[in-house]
C-alpha cells in the first residue's frame, strides 16, 4: 500500500497522503518528491512514493528520509 503520492496535475506536481488528501503543489517531480523525503522523517525508513507522469504513466519510487543536520 502507498501512503503517499506524487501527481502531475495543472502544470503543477501534487503530494498526497491517502489519509491527508493534498500536502502541497510543487514547481517540479523532484521537489514533490523532496517534500515526500521530508515527510518519510518522521517514519525514518525508505518508503515507496507512487508516482504519475503528466502522460499518466505511473511508476514506483522509494524515498529515502532527510538527514536531520
Amino acid at each position: 500500500m502507498f501512503d503517499f503520492t506524487v501527481r502531475a496535475r495543472s502544470g503543477f506536481w501534487v503530494l498526497q497522503d491517502a489519509d491527508a488528501g493534498d500536502l502541497g503543489a510543487f514547481e517540479s517531480r523532484d521537489e514533490a518528491l523532496a517534500a515526500a523525503s521530508d515527510w518519510v522523517r518522521l517514519i525514518d525508513a525508505p518508503w515507496p512514493v507512487l508516482v504519475c507522469d503528466a502522460d499518466g504513466e505511473w511508476h514506483e519510487m522509494v524515498v529515502e528520509p532527510t538527514p536531520l543536520h
